[in-house]
This record gives C-alpha cells, sequence and structure tokens, in this order.
C-alpha cells in the first residue's frame, strides 16, 4: 500500500492536517518535504473522501536567532524579536512576510492548496488564549513533564509563557513576575521594562515545547508530519504527547516522521549556512510535477539526495516512466506507481506530452529562434502550430536549468569545424549515409541503423556514438544519439557528413 494511503488508512471523520515552519530565512527544498508531505495526506484524506482540511502554520511568532550570512550587520538589534515585528530586508514590510511570500507563490505552481495561518494571527486573535491559561494555571504539571520525558530542569518560578515586552520588543528576555487572568505581568531583563502582557493579543508567545500541544488542542489537529529532529527520544513530539494527553485531555495527532532532504555533495540544507536551494529556485529549473515526484516516490523514512544537475535529468525520466506507465504507454517500476503518478502530476491530462525533457535540453542547444525550434518539435511528433505554454514553460526550464545547473558534459552547441576523422570513421560515416537513405528519420530507427553498423564492425557504442559526435559537436559524449540526429533536418545531417568526407 502507499505510504500516504497507509497512514490515513484506518482514519474516520473530520481531519486536520497541519504543517509549519519558521519563516526565518529563504524557504528551501529541504523544507518542502514537511508541506508537500502534508499536501500527499490531505490528498488521501480526500480520495477516501474524508471531509478534510490542510493548513500551514507560519511560526512568525518566532523569534530572529541570531544575524543569518544574508542580513546586514544592522539585524543584530533584532535578535529576539518576533520575526513579523522585524522590518523587512527590502524595507517593504515584514521580516516573515518577505520569505513567505516565494514561498506561497510557489505552492500555487505545484499544486498545492494549503490555508496559510499566521501564528502572530492565532495569538492576536485569542485562539490560543484558552491553552495559555491552561498551561499557565497547570505549569507545575508541565514542568515535570518536561523533566521526566526531557531531562529538562526548570526553575520553580518558570511559566511556559514568553511576554514580548512592549518597550524593546524581545520575546525571549522577560522575567514573569504573576499571572492574573488574561494578564501576565514581566519585567524585562533587557531594558528594564514592567509591564503586562494579555494573553488574548501577540503580547507574547509560550515556549515551542507547550505551543506545539496547544496548537493541536485549539485547532483540532489530528494528522501532522514533521522532521526526525521533533522525533528522537526525549524530542518535542514525546514532550508534545505527554502535555496534549495530560494537560489538554486530546490526543495527539497522528504523527510522522520524515527525513531530510540532502542537497549532493554539500550534505543537510540550512538557510543559515547557505547550504541550500530555495523551493522558488527549484520551479524555474524543474518541471513543476518533479518537485511533487520526489516527495512522492519516496517513503518519508528515508532520506533523499537531491541533485540539481544530471540527477534532475535522471528524476525526470523516473516521472516520465511512472507517467507513461499510468496511460499503459509502458511498463512500471514501481508498484505504487499510479498513486505516486496521481499525487505528483499537476493536472489530470488525457495522454502524456510526446515530447519529453531531455529532448527539449536537446533542441534548446540547437535551436535559438521559435520558428526552427517549433519546426524540430513537430519532427518530433508535436502537432501543434505554435508553442504553447506548457511547452513554453518547459522550454524556460530546460534553458534555465543548462545555463545554472547542467554538467558540462550535458553542454553543446553544433560545430561546423573541419574535423580530420580516421578511416574507420569515415567508413562508419560513409555506410551511415548508405542505409540512412531507405530509413525513417526518427530516433528509434536512426539509433538501430547505426547501432548495427557499429555492431558488424565489432566498434563498442561508446567509440561508435562518439564519431558522430565529434562530426555535429566536437565532443566524445552528447544527448542521446537519434533524438540528437532526428532533431535536426535530415538535408542538413547528410551535408554535414559529405563535407567532412
Amino acid at each position: 500500500m502507499y505510504w500516504a494511503d497507509a497512514i490515513i488508512e484506518n482514519l474516520v471523520g473530520k481531519q486536520l492536517v497541519s504543517t509549519g515552519i519558521s519563516p526565518s530565512g529563504p524557504i528551501h527544498v529541504g523544507n518542502m518535504r514537511e508541506i508537500l508531505t502534508g499536501d500527499i495526506l490531505y490528498k488521501a484524506c480526500l480520495d477516501k473522501k474524508l471531509e478534510s482540511r490542510f493548513i500551514y502554520l507560519c511560526d512568525d511568532m518566532d523569534p530572529l536567532r541570531k544575524v543569518y550570512p544574508f542580513l546586514s550587520d544592522e539585524y543584530s538589534k533584532y535578535i529576539g524579536v518576533p520575526l513579523s515585528y522585524i522590518p523587512s530586508p527590502d524595507g517593504n514590510g515584514k521580516y516573515s512576510d518577505y520569505f513567505l511570500k516565494p514561498f506561497v507563490d510557489t505552492l500555487s505552481k505545484i499544486n498545492v492548496n494549503v490555508e496559510v495561518i499566521s501564528t502572530t494571527g492565532l495569538y492576536n486573535n485569542g485562539v490560543l488564549s484558552n491553552a495559555i491559561n491552561i498551561a499557565i494555571n497547570k505549569r507545575n504539571e508541565i514542568r515535570e513533564i518536561l523533566h521526566d520525558v526531557a531531562g529538562y530542569d526548570l526553575d520553580e518560578n518558570w511559566y511556559p509563557y514568553e511576554p514580548r515586552c512592549s518597550k524593546c520588543n524581545k520575546i525571549n528576555s522577560s522575567t514573569v513576575i504573576k499571572y492574573e487572568d488574561p494578564y501576565v505581568y514581566y519585567k524585562c531583563n533587557n531594558c528594564g521594562n514592567e509591564d503586562k502582557a494579555d494573553i488574548r493579543t501577540d503580547d507574547g508567545k509560550m515556549p515551542w515545547r507547550v505551543e506545539w500541544p496547544a496548537k493541536w488542542f485549539s485547532l483540532g489537529v489530528t494528522i501532522e508530519p514533521f522532521g526526525k529532529d521533533h522525533a528522537a527520544a526525549g524530542s518535542s513530539y514525546d514532550t508534545g504527547k505527554v502535555i496534549a494527553r495530560k494537560i489538554y485531555n486530546i490526543e495527539p495527532p497522528v504523527p510522522l516522521m520524515y527525513e531530510r532532504i540532502l542537497l549532493k555533495g554539500l550534505g543537510v540544507m540550512h538557510s543559515s549556512t547557505g547550504v541550500s536551494i530555495s523551493a522558488e529556485e527549484v520551479t524555474k529549473f524543474a518541471p513543476p510535477e518533479i518537485l511533487r515526484f520526489l516527495i512522492a516516490k519516496n517513503d518519508p523514512s528515508r532520506h533523499i539526495d537531491f541533485d540539481p544537475g544530471l540527477g534532475l535529468l535522471h528524476l525526470i525520466d523516473d516521472y516520465e516512466k511512472i507517467e507513461n506507465a499510468y496511460f499503459g504507454l509502458d511498463k512500471p517500476n514501481n508498484e505504487n506507481y499510479k498513486r505516486i503518478y496521481e499525487m505528483s502530476r499537476i493536472k489530470i491530462i488525457e495522454a502524456p506530452e510526446k515530447i519529453n525533457f531531455r529532448h527539449i535540453v536537446t533542441l534548446v542547444q540547437i535551436y535559438h529562434d521559435d520558428a526552427s525550434l517549433l519546426e524540430a518539435l513537430k519532427r518530433s511528433g508535436y502537432n501543434k502550430n505554435e508553442i504553447d505554454d506548457y511547452l513554453n514553460n518547459e522550454i524556460n526550464i530546460a534553458k534555465y536549468w543548462l545555463n545554472k545547473y547542467a554538467p558540462e558534459d550535458i553542454k553543446f552547441s553544433l560545430t561546423d569545424k573541419k574535423i580530420l576523422l580516421t578511416d574507420n570513421e569515415k567508413s562508419i560515416l560513409m555506410e551511415f549515409l548508405e542505409k540512412i537513405e531507405n530509413t525513417n528519420w526518427d530516433s528509434g530507427d536512426i539509433h538501430n541503423t547505426i547501432y548495427n553498423i557499429i555492431g558488424e564492425k565489432k566498434i563498442s557504442p561508446k567509440d561508435g556514438f562518439s564519431v558522430f559526435y565529434k562530426v555535429f559537436i566536437d565532443k566524445t559524449k552528447g544527448p542521446r544519439l537519434g533524438y540528437f540526429l532526428s532533431s535536426m533536418d535530415k538535408n542538413y545531417v547528410i551535408d554535414r557528413i559529405k563535407s567532412l568526407l
């Protein structure tokens, strides 16, 4: 059974799938495992006819932890201030919105329909006030839970509430003096300010280990995916589920722990270290289905190595193979191929596109104007009189990938240089010219013709194919040869070879 269907198999009634992240920096591919895992679970609930909602909690009440590499030194004065109270790096609006907006724009491109909810808004609208009141009144019990489960030694004067100083706005520098519902009286250790915080507003927040189960309680969360850092012994999920049961008298959500996405050759992605690729960036160099496919096809318990170079082409090949299998055009290579495809696709189509991505990568390096590119596409089976929006987007994606992420051995340009050929190479090319006269000008027949020629001459495919790459791009390797030659006008190919013989 597909992993998402297995998770929700025994669920009944209304479901609320919750995900979230702190928008402290660019939201990267690694973060996308959270939102896409949640989206796939949500879609699985809908497929099971369960009344369901899907929310994304923007944790913009979290404080700025440090001055990240992408920030100027002037942000040091905002350390400890909630992200929703810090100015944007571009000077327009809030810090949290600056990083949230491109992420939300990306979600619309990859078919994620989620309710984005500001945690600051939850506090400011009083949604969490009851949970705060309960937590404060049961703070000794919570303190014992944190000690017994996670080994925390908290002072007997500890409160599960962090006031936001009304003077300096810092949220992690105050000492709570007393609580008189709905006010928390405090003194700021940073600026000396003394005031009271109203728990019905965003005058303060709960610490994460209490806030998480408080959100479950206040919002009615029933399913939540989360990263492995929250799932270790004594972690926030361990304390959260006990707080949920003993303090809030609810069952914790059905959990789904997911592994990290690693950037090939660089390791775990973190915006703070610069080792990351933003989710927005991925949609510029990969078709939108591919980001979904990356998450949908992998079991959440396994880490993912993301390679934006050659690995991306292999990933797209895998997607196209599963898509073709879904429509009965290829043999499936995964028992869950139908569900993987359904969770990956952006829209419902009647048949796959005839032009695969690798072929587009080849074509855009041969043809540099729309008219000649369209003619080449028609030779490849494209049956429209103009390049539609979908294919045009794929073309732009291919160009962007080639410019920024493609390995050098994928890149090429046609050459008109005078290439010196050996007698053996001339023999291969002459026989090719003879046989191609009676061969269909399509990738399969061209490939088979060349393969038969070099087979008869007892030459390895690598050495035989390199003759053609040498002639046309002055390299020993290149795109898939049949597709490559069929992409060009037959007369051009013949004339080029004749000119070198």
